[in-house]
């Protein structure tokens, strides 16, 4: 119980510091749980892209990543050494913590800059020690009207886009991209609660279970307080 009350409590500090730290607008990505293709590719693209660094130790057997290619064999686990001495972030549950609408545009959000080891930065997450695995498939991104690579003050209510310009293309369209990411989004939210579906299903039996159950016990305390009344 008391492991229960901890993770509330570090969801909801953890929710208050992003309020408090996000520098632009999140923009809004439409999932869907039961879109399973989109699920699907979710998953593939992850295993050939984010599984590189990423892990998803805490998803329970599941035969989407299975079929994926997404096994705890195949993670990069056991790595002790990574690039400026930071380990990648497990991302089971990172849509928990961080929220669909977050992960969406940090993806998004990358940007050339000169000044940071790996060669780019993130509106979202300033400084990210993430290096743009994403550039190949969506382009180069520079900051709009910052050409001597000065830091800039960004406003909490512009979006990414507002920020950003498309310097090169990549191999996807922006459409194609913006749908790759929703993809990867939407298993990312799936790998956190994979059997979200079954538990919806379950609830709404419950609840007719318990309706019914309130009418039966309305009807048994009518009948028995009309025998009582008539004593």
């Amino acid at each position: 119980m008391m492991k229960i009350f901890m993770l509330i409590f570090l969801l909801m500090m953890n929710s208050c510091i992003i309020a408090d730290e996000i520098p632009i607008a999140l923009e809004k990505v439409q999932i869907d749980l039961h879109d399973k293709k989109s699920i699907e590719r979710g998953a593939k693209f992850f295993a050939t892209n984010c599984m590189i660094c990423h892990t998803l130790v805490y998803l329970r057997y599941n035969k989407i990543a299975h079929d994926a290619g997404i096994t705890y064999e195949k993670m990069p686990v056991n790595i002790k050494s990574w690039p400026f001495g930071i380990t990648p972030p497990d991302l089971s549950l990172m849509t928990n913590v961080r929220g669909v609408d977050w992960i969406y545009t940090y993806l998004h959000s990358f940007y050339v800059d000169p000044l940071r080891p790996t060669g780019f930065n993130n509106l979202l997450l300033p400084n990210t020690a993430m290096t743009n695995i994403l550039v190949v498939y969506q382009g180069r991104q520079i900051l709009v009207n910052d050409t001597s690579g000065s830091r800039v003050i960004f406003s909490h209510e512009a979006q990414w886009y507002d920020k950003l310009e498309l310097q090169s293309s990549g191999s996807m369209t922006p459409q194609q991209f913006d749908a790759t990411i929703t993809d990867v989004v939407n298993f990312l939210a799936y790998a956190a609660d994979p059997y979200y579906e079954l538990q919806v299903r379950i609830g709404y039996w419950v609840i007719g279970f318990l309706l019914l159950l309130f009418v039966l016990t309305y009807l048994l305390k009518k009948e028995y307080w009309k025998d009582v009344q008539k004593k």
